[in-house]
């Protein structure tokens, strides 16, 4: 399971970028299709690597960006959940493109509340 090693490097970007002193409460990424990530394994990836961290508790939001999928019969392009599937004009081997990336989109931080 590589999303484990994901989360692993992961946390120590958030803690290596998050602002000191206001508390990190949320973590958006973005994982392109090539990836093979499973956000379920990588929700509970980083729940494991969080434990006893100052992010323990901290929600991670993954989005996973779809397959391009492209049809060199009749030029169509769409996107898909799944590299491999059949145009609706019949061929069978359209090309699956996706990206690599795993980028940190944002952090949401508290505020602290001054008096």
């Amino acid at each position: 399971m590589h999303e484990f090693s994901i989360a692993e490097a992961l946390l120590d970007q958030v803690v290596r970028y998050a602002p000191r002193g206001p508390r990190v409460s949320g973590v958006d990424i973005r994982v392109g299709a090539l990836r093979g990530l499973d956000p379920e394994a990588m929700q509970m990836s980083w729940q494991a690597v969080t434990i006893g961290t100052p992010l323990d508790g901290v929600v991670l939001s993954v989005d996973q960006l779809p397959w391009t999928i492209t049809c060199s019969d009749c030029g169509r392009v769409w996107a898909s959940p799944v590299p491999f599937v059949s145009c609706e004009c019949g061929n069978e081997t359209p090309a699956p493109v996706g990206g690599d990336e795993l980028e940190i989109v944002s952090l949401t931080v508290e505020e602290e509340e001054t008096v």
